[in-house]
């Protein structure tokens, strides 16, 4: 089975790296004119991803807004991760999980793979409670050709003073998680590896050598639009990371809805923008 740098560098090729979060946010429901309940959700996915059709890579469910319905929800969110794969894109699971390896071993099983509870083809995780601990979802991704993003510098600027924290070594959290995934992909071998990243285009310009720490590795980069990043930037501060840049925008898209050609238009336009950012064509050695 190809595994997730392969397809995604396939998809990324032919359909733009854009990667399209599916946030169904209870604003967002009561702007589209939906009831905040299972229905209202299925209808805004249903929607959200009849626009997409085949133009995105990536698209990426953001959990705790199926999880803020319980059962229902977490329903929903299965049917949109397999209408997500049955068109043919990849479904990352932007969950940012992390405990101690046991529990670790059970999230890994509801988030990746076919056969799993979610059918994710890749989920986010945090590593607060220990790099290691993540080890069962890494295993699981590298038996299974999913892919894993550690969370390394988020776009959250409440983040930052964790992340910017300062090991004894001189190192800051972020640099640490950065050398930890590349020294993790180099062991599995000389191409870009099953670990990816999570910086967010919002990082300030001065601190983006943290992606030069990181040349093994996927970088999912989330904050371009409503945040306040946009393509331009992501192109410009990420140029080291050339064609392994996931950039996505999520509600500067979504609130194009419920109008189909609305949303349709705003993704052929962020995916044309991340074509130009991210150019996703160059070759990639892959492990």
């Amino acid at each position: 089975m190809a595994s997730f740098v392969e397809r995604f560098t396939d998809l990324a090729g032919r359909r733009s790296p854009l990667c399209l979060g599916l946030d169904p946010s209870e604003e967002l429901l009561g702007q589209w004119g939906l009831e905040n309940d299972a229905e209202g959700l299925r209808r805004f996915c249903g929607t959200v991803l009849e626009a997409a059709g085949d133009l995105v890579a990536v698209v990426k469910p953001q959990m705790g807004f199926f999880e803020r319905l319980g059962p229902k929800g977490l329903n929903e969110l299965a049917v949109a991760t397999a209408q997500i794969r049955s068109q043919g894109s990849l479904c990352l699971i932007d969950a940012k999980r992390g405990d101690v390896a046991g529990t670790m071993e059970g999230y890994a099983v509801a988030m990746l793979g076919a056969g799993s509870g979610f059918g994710g083809d890749a989920v986010t995780v945090s590593a607060y409670l220990g790099f290691g601990a993540l080890q069962p979802m890494f295993s699981r991704a590298i038996t299974l050709g999913a892919g894993v993003f550690v969370v390394v510098q988020s776009s959250n600027p409440d983040g930052r003073l964790l992340q910017d924290a300062r090991h004894p070594d001189g190192r800051t959290v972020a640099e640490a998680l950065a050398d930890d995934i590349t020294a993790f992909n180099a062991s599995q071998g000389a191409g870009i590896g099953v670990l990816g990243a999570v910086v967010g285009a919002t990082i300030d310009p001065a601190a983006t050598a943290i992606i030069d720490r990181l040349p093994q590795a996927l970088i999912l980069a989330p904050g371009v639009g409503a945040q306040g990043a946009n393509m331009a930037e992501v192109g410009t501060k990420f140029r080291s990371a050339q064609g392994r840049v996931l950039p996505s925008v999520s509600r500067a898209i979504l609130r194009h809805g419920p109008s189909l050609v609305g949303l349709r238009d705003a993704i052929e336009r962020y995916r044309e923008a991340a074509w130009s950012a991210c150019d996703a064509e160059p070759s990639l050695a892959v492990s």
